[in-house]
């Protein structure tokens, strides 16, 4: 077959090409290219390796010109090939014309590479069923399909004509695959005298008894035929089949064939199944095992007798309060336990103690069980009065409809009693006593709770017998408060300071809370300039530093507040900004005259410039709270108050550089005049307005405050000195920032 008979049967239609205008361009291509001579020839064709000659992969670059260039060769070459395949010029390679035909047809590909893996040397035309079938039975899963698909789609095409004149396939077709079941087994059917009987099976077994007749077969419990004449199944066997079918399936699904099983077999013979062997029997084989002989009760032992006069009291107990036999019994148990440990019942009992003696007695005992065991001992010892008397307490407390934080508060004062140092009493609460309380209550900042529990134990002392008449909690609570003296003057001074209601409200109750928490409260004496407030709050840190925590930066503000010296001018300017009403969040007074302190500057003596260099110094977040406080100074000029009475400076304070645009040369701030003129201008020319001032003012020209004429600072000569002395930058940026002034002032002459 030459090029031109390959280019004839694509015309006629005898090779499949679905695209047979691009191949014949191609074969053109070629005619002109390699010459009439080689397109007829029939060698070119012969074998893929003279093809390989005509058509080399890497061409030289004479036959790559005579073709176009490289790519449209190689374009050109691939296509030839491949169609010269279809055309079956090298029977030796099918696969093309099949996989072409099968895509035609919208038929599964023939997998080559499997295909060859699985019958390595046998070619397709050679291919018999005895083959594939040895083949087929060794695959598993999705290969097993892609060969049985391959081989279908080798059927479908045996009988078309280009195939059968390629003799790519023998005319013998391969056929269906058998199905097997568990790899590589074949299905197994029933004989036909048990197929006879599943019409008379429950649906749920007919429809499960040819797969459980088959596990029967694999499992050896008879042949394919079925169970020999005379055979039975045993109890033995239905359980080893119930066993083994499990391992291959479910539980229940291994039930279901076991039933099935002796379904199938029970109707195609009764004599194959005893009436012994049952699916029950085999599932549950406890149930049919004679049971054993009936345990006799170890002994008959009845639990230790409580004490005659402790028995007497729970009957009374039981009786008066109306309990039931539970709950009595539960009395019994706790008190055999008590008992049992070694506690003493004619004493007052700690609840605490009785419990971890349940505990220790009872170790597997349920937290729920303990709980409930100690609800019914409090009871108990309640109403037998053998509770301490801070419990005893609390319980008629509750009993009198204490409940909430009234209770809470009286807990926390039995705590304090119980921890003292001798235990103080409910009977032996006095002022002293109640001092020594407090004074505990201070180290673990408790005061309050304690001062709230005095007061309810003072309401108690009526009714209950055995209190001191004498209350305490109002002379204890004038002993802790803060004296009022220091709370005018605190307040005085807040308001003053510029603090709203909210704030003097703050301050208030921060001092209060040091005055509470101080171990020495002799400090708090004269008015609040002579009270030594940063050594109170220091002391009272070291020993309460977790109740101090909230108050601490308050009470450090109040002590900066008054130990600051107040010069007259800022004094002055306070009490006018606080005569107008200004918020202390707009009173710039604490933030400028924080830093004009460090220079004795009065509020009128501050300038632009001296404001401008303070605020190069800080890093961003302090700038925009110092730009904030400018701003606010400024704004007081609007008040006729303020203006009239001189406190301010001649010019304004700012405006501050925002936060983000300061220049590099911007050390100071430009002159009055020079600033105005250069208002709108781009960053570029005020860098370098503010590289020549930098400059004039480090040469001596000029000094603070002074405001040149624009004339004399853009002068040729002041930009040839500023160039030749200056020592900020580099030469060449020194002479570009010149040179921007000087665009700048030829475009400005008129305001030159």
């Amino acid at each position: 077959m030459s090029l031109a008979d390959l280019q004839l049967l694509i015309k006629t239609g005898s090779v499949p090409s679905p695209r047979s205008s691009s191949i014949l361009a191609f074969l053109d291509l070629s005619h002109a290219a390699l010459g009439t001579e080689t397109f007829h020839d029939p060698s070119v064709l012969e074998s893929e390796q003279t093809f390989l000659v005509a058509f080399p992969f890497a061409p030289e670059e004479a036959l790559a010109t005579a073709f176009g260039d490289p790519a449209i060769y190689g374009r050109c070459r691939n296509s030839i090939r491949r169609h010269a395949r279809l055309a079956g010029a090298w029977p030796d390679d099918p696969y093309p014309l099949l996989n072409q035909l099968s895509r035609d047809r919208k038929l599964p590909k023939i997998n080559r590479t499997l295909l060859q893996k699985v019958l390595p040397g046998v070619a397709l035309r050679d291919l018999t069923r005895e083959m594939a079938l040895v083949a087929d039975r060794d695959l598993r899963g999705t290969k097993r399909n892609t060969f049985r698909t391959s081989l279908a789609t080798m059927d479908k095409l045996r009988d078309d004509p280009r195939i059968v004149s390629a003799a790519f396939l023998s005319q013998e077709k391969i056929g269906p695959m058998p199905a097997y079941r568990d790899g590589d087994k074949l299905r197994v059917e029933l004989p036909a005298c048990f197929a006879e009987v599943l019409g008379r099976l429950p649906v749920g077994h007919a429809r499960h008894a040819r797969r459980a007749f088959e596990l029967a077969v694999d499992f050896g419990l008879f042949s394919q035929e079925g169970p020999c004449p005379g055979w039975s199944v045993t109890i033995m066997d239905a359980t080893q089949y119930q066993l083994t079918a499990g391992e291959h399936v479910s539980a229940s699904t291994a039930v279901l064939y076991l039933r099935s099983l002796l379904s199938l077999l029970r109707h195609a013979d009764p004599a194959f199944v005893p009436n012994d062997v049952t699916v029950d029997r085999i599932r549950r084989p406890k149930r049919y095992e004679t049971p054993p002989a009936p345990k006799t009760r170890k002994t008959d032992k009845q639990p230790d007798p409580l004490p005659d006069q402790l028995e007497n009291e729970v009957l009374t107990y039981a009786t008066e309060r109306f309990k039931d036999r539970k709950h009595t019994q539960n009395v019994r148990r706790v008190l055999r336990l008590l008992i049992k440990g070694g506690i003493a019942l004619d004493n007052r009992i700690l609840l605490e103690d009785a419990m971890s003696i349940v505990r220790k007695e009872c170790p597997h005992i349920l937290d729920s069980t303990l709980g409930n065991y100690r609800s019914v001992l409090r009871c108990f010892l309640r109403h037998t009065e053998r509770l301490p008397p801070w419990d005893m307490l609390l319980s008629r407390a509750k009993d009198m409809g204490v409940r909430g934080e009234d209770m809470e508060n009286l807990s926390c004062l039995a705590k304090l009693a119980e921890r003292a140092e001798p235990i103080i009493q409910p009977e032996d609460v006095d002022v002293k006593a109640a001092r020594r309380l407090i004074l505990q209550a201070r180290q673990n900042g408790t005061v309050a709770k304690t001062i709230a529990g005095l007061r309810l134990l003072d309401g108690l002392r009526d009714t209950i017998p055995g209190l001191l008449p004498d209350a305490v909690s109002d002379i204890v609570r004038t002993e802790v408060e803060l004296p009022d003296c220091i709370v005018s003057n605190l307040t005085a001074h807040a308001k003053a300071t510029g603090y709203s209601a909210h704030g003097v409200r703050t301050r208030i109750v921060a001092v209060r809370a040091l005055y509470r928490l101080a171990p020495d409260k002799s400090l708090f004496t004269g008015d609040i300039e002579s009270i030594r407030w940063q050594e109170l709050i220091e002391s009272t840190l070291v020993v309460h530093p977790k109740e101090m925590a909230v108050y601490r930066p308050e009470l450090l503000r109040l002590a900066d507040q008054i130990g600051k010296p107040w010069p007259l001018g800022w004094k002055t300017l306070q009490s006018k900004i606080v005569q107008a009403g200004i918020p202390r969040a707009d009173n710039p007074v604490d933030v400028l005259m924080e830093v004009a302190m460090t220079h004795d500057l009065q509020p009128w003596q501050l300038d632009r410039e001296w404001a401008w260099v303070h605020e190069r110094s800080l890093r961003p977040d302090l700038r925009r709270k110092w730009t904030r406080a400018v701003a606010n100074f400024d704004a007081l000029r609007a008040l006729p108050d303020i203006e009239e009475a001189g406190l301010l400076p001649a010019l304004p304070l700012g405006p501050m550089p925002r936060v983000g645009t300061r220049l590099k040369n911007a050390h100071f701030p430009l002159p009055p005049s020079f600033e105005s003129a250069l208002e709108g201008e781009n960053k570029q020319i005020l860098e370098a307005a503010h590289f020549l001032w930098r400059c004039l003012r480090a040469f001596g020209d000029y000094a603070r405050g002074d405001d040149p004429l624009i004339a004399m600072l853009v002068a040729e000569e002041t930009l040839e000195r500023t160039m030749q002395q200056q020592t900020f930058v580099l030469a060449q940026s020194a002479q570009i920032h010149v040179a921007r002034i000087r665009d700048w002032r030829e475009s400005r002459p008129v305001i030159i």
